[in-house]
Parts: structure tokens; sequence; C-alpha cells
């Protein structure tokens, strides 16, 4: 008969036995294998924890901007008992590593991490250090006032609003609180933008600071209050006489154009009060450009609650009259 024939009836009597049978099978094999588990966790071992350590230090007037490491990798030999609680971390107390000054110390050494683990093992041996170096991160806290400002450039405005009056920032300082390499870095003020956009109206909302805080920084207070008048402006143009300038009285010199157009941006409310003659518009001779005789036109006076666009023509021409012949007696 052949093996394989032999082993096919072997395993056919195996599985037809009484289901009593295979309990007995059972915890047969699960009494070896707990004898030898048992006596294996009685044997001598060496193996590779990474172990959790504590940093001991006052906390006060300090910052860890890098957060510190949390284990530290280790080579420790001992009982087997000893060592599957140590693997697992059950029980276990983590190494506690002692900062007398925090903000000074910025690194522990392989053969100092050796000296503090070796003392406060318990249970194993500590066989050698797999971490080279733990690098420290923490720098001593200190707080500055800075300004604060708003942007007024990148303000959206509805077509045809502008702004009439100061933008109004409550407070205008805050106080940043955070690590040295930070803080001394800071600037005297910081910029802050206005988030509406299409603003048509007089604007007064409070504006967030979270986003100039992090898990390091601190700002205080966390809001400000912004407010501004906003009016809307209308294009209009007046016809203004142009005065002339330091002109020559002992000469024939005139003007080709006596009158010039001002274009200018006013609100509506604004736009009825401006009485005749709120604007003015001079030539200077003293600024006569002699290679084409031409000046170029300035704005004299003009309301404050305007803002001017521009001045039509913006130069003019000067004129040099002839005198009349004298008559032959």
């Amino acid at each position: 008969m052949k093996r394989s024939e032999v082993l096919l009836r072997g395993l056919k009597r195996l599985f037809s036995t009484e289901r009593g049978k295979w309990r007995v099978v059972a915890l047969c094999v699960l009494g070896a294998t707990t004898f030898w588990f048992f006596n294996a966790l009685n044997k001598q071992y060496a193996t590779r924890l990474n172990y959790p350590i504590e940093f001991l230090y006052d906390e006060q007037d300090v910052v860890v901007v890098n957060e510190l490491p949390k284990k530290v990798s280790i080579v420790v030999s001992g009982g087997g008992w000893s060592l599957l609680r140590k693997t697992v971390l059950v029980n276990v107390n983590p190494i506690q590593i002692l900062l007398e000054n925090p903000a000074s110390q910025k690194y522990i050494t392989k053969a100092s991490l050796s000296a503090i683990i070796a003392d406060q093992l318990n249970e194993v041996r500590l066989n050698y250090v797999v971490t080279d170096t733990l690098f420290i991160d923490i720098e001593r806290r200190i707080s500055k006032k800075v300004g604060v400002h708003i942007d007024s450039t990148s303000i959206s405005l509805a077509d045809g609003y502008r702004i009439v009056t100061p933008i109004n920032v409550a407070p205008d300082s805050i106080s940043f609180t955070g690590p040295t390499s930070f803080i001394s870095g800071l600037a005297d003020s910081v910029v802050l933008f206005v988030p509406a956009n299409q603003i048509n109206g007089d604007y007064s909302e409070s504006i967030a600071l979270t986003n100039l805080e992090s898990r390091i920084v601190e700002v205080e207070p966390d809001v400000v209050a912004v407010s501004f008048g906003v009016r809307e402006f209308s294009r209009q143009s007046r016809m203004v006489n142009i005065r002339p300038l330091n002109f020559p009285v002992n000469r024939p010199v005139s003007l080709r154009d006596t009158v010039a157009r001002v274009s200018y941006l006013v609100s509506r409310a604004d736009a009825e009060r401006l009485p005749p003659g709120s604007f003015s518009v001079v030539a200077d001779y003293a600024e006569l450009n002699r290679s084409d005789s031409t000046i170029v036109l300035k704005l004299g006076n003009y309301p404050p609650q305007v803002d001017i666009l521009r001045i039509e023509p913006e130069s003019v021409k000067v004129r040099y009259d002839q005198p009349e012949a004298r008559q032959n007696r």
C-alpha cells in the first residue's frame, strides 16, 4: 500500500474520532504551550525598547518652541517577565530628566543620558543607549506691545464709494507674548486687512486676530474694533477762469486760453453745497517753458471735501502781443 493511502486513512480515522477525544488533544496542546511559555519567560534576554521619558523643569516664563522628545531608544537585558512588562509598557514609570536651566540647555548627550537612564531603570539592566543626542528647544517667554494699522489701500469699496473719515482702530496697540527669538524680531506695528467686500456704507466691525496666534505665541487682546465713514461720490466738473500769476507788467504777454475745466469727485451730500468760486486755477509765468511757450496749469484753492481728478487742458500757451505801430507824422 502506498504511503499516501496510509496517511489518508489515518486522517480519516482521526477526524472520525469521538468529540471527547478532540478535547483531550486540545488540552494537551494548550498545556504544552503554556508550559513552554512560562519556562521561556524565566530565562534572560536582551531587547531594544522605545522607552518613555519626561522632562522636569520650571514652566513659568519659558516656552517650548519645538516639542520635546517623548521616547528614547535603549537596549536592555533582563528576565522574560520583566522585559514583557517593559515591552507592553505596563506600570512603567517614564525616565525623568531634570532641566535646571531649560532656556539655556540645548541638548543632552548620550553619555549624560546613559547615566540618567541607568540610575532610574529597575528590574532590567541598561546595555547601551541607541539614541545619540536629545535636542531641546525651549526659550524664555517675553512680551512686546506693537501698534495696529489698517491697510486702507486693500479695503474693498463699492463703485462710486470712498472713505471720508480717518480709520479708527480700538485698541490701537496689541501685545504679543512668546519665545524670545520670535518676539524680538517683531516690527513696531502690524498691518491688518478689512475682510468685508464691496462696502457701501459706514463700517464698524470687530476683526479677529486669531491668525496672528499660534501654539507658542499669544496675542492680547484677540480682537480689535475698526470703524470709518463711507460716502457715495459722483464725478462732476466746472469751468474755472485761469488766473495769471507773476506775469510781467511791462511786457505785452497774455494767455491764449483763459478758461480750464476742473474734473473732480464729490459726495452727493456735498455736491450741492459747493459755492461758486470754490476752485481756482493758476498759470505761473515763473514756470514758463520757453522752448514751446507753455505753462503747466496748477490748482489753487479747492474745497477739502473733493478729490481732484484732472485739469483740462493741462497747459496753456503764452501769447506775446505786438505793440501798435506809431503813426507817421
